[in-house]
């Protein structure tokens, strides 16, 4: 796609691949609406999201959301008269969107930018790639593309650097991450790692020491206060999204769910019983 006159691209900016989409989307002139969720952003919380839409682009035909699912917004959408786009690579409840490529990779491909094009807009094409490739399939996923291990150091270390960008807070939640990771059990070979600071999102720095501390990849269990688990590198995915619902990634070789009041976390004992 070389022509954006009719475009609105809708993605948040709660993660490192999300902030990268939105870098190299300003950057070539891709109309475009921020939205200020957090994770686990669904589309029927964009208030007025049709007329923030005409604001952005008064002629747009063609709205293409990153990861902010909601069909029955997308259907209102549509009956509004654009022509909705999906660009995801998750599985929530009932709701099917895993894709091969990550989300960044797909928006490239999509808009047509390839690694020339990058290069005119400022970008490093291997760093970008590479954000891709830790999204898709996280530092293991790198190291397995990306042979030479000084690039791997470059891409990361620049991954660092959008993970920085996120907030205010990200000092204190590398902290909290370290005392936790500080404070891990083991399970039956099966890493658990609970945040020691209530409702901090922990589970991406978590990651990030598994691969400082581990040759290959970990089964990892991350409970963060009372509103996430997650279970990373796991044969028991599947089994896990069937029992309790939530969202799966990582090419479903990860698991994720957010509590809500009416159906708490699960209890790590059942989590553990079907996945050792």
């Amino acid at each position: 796609m070389k022509n954006f006159v009719h475009v609105v691209l809708l993605t948040p900016k709660n993660d490192e691949e999300s902030l990268m989409i939105g870098k190299i989307a300003r950057a070539a002139g891709v109309p475009m609406l921020i939205s200020e969720q957090p994770h686990g952003a669904r589309l029927e919380k964009e208030k007025n999201l049709i007329e923030r839409i005409r604001e952005v682009n008064s002629v747009a035909r063609d709205v293409y959301i990153v990861e902010i699912p909601g069909v029955e917004t997308e259907t209102t959408l549509r009956t509004a008269g654009f022509d909705v786009h999906v660009i995801d690579h998750h599985r929530y409840d009932a709701l099917d969107r895993m894709q091969d490529e990550s989300s960044l990779e797909q928006f490239l491909n999509i808009f047509a930018i390839d690694d020339a094009r990058l290069v005119e807009l400022g970008f490093d094409p291997k760093i970008v790639r590479g954000v891709g490739m830790i999204d898709r399939g996280f530092l293991w996923a790198l190291r397995t593309e990306v042979p030479d291990k000084d690039e791997q150091k470059h891409i990361r270390d620049y991954y660092r650097t959008l993970t920085m960008e996120l907030g205010k807070d990200r000092v204190a939640i590398e902290n909290a991450a370290k005392a936790a990771w500080d404070a891990r059990e083991m399970h039956g070979g099966t890493i658990v790692v609970r945040s020691t600071t209530k409702d901090i999102g922990i589970r991406d720095t978590i990651s990030f020491l598994v691969a400082d501390n581990f040759d290959t990849p970990q089964q990892v269990i991350v409970i963060e206060g009372e509103r996430r688990m997650f279970v990373q590198e796991s044969d028991a995915v599947a089994r896990l999204f069937a029992e309790y619902g939530g969202f799966t990634f990582g090419r479903d070789r990860c698991w994720g769910i957010q509590a809500t009041p009416e159906k708490p976390l699960p209890m790590l004992d059942d989590v553990l019983a079907a996945i050792l």
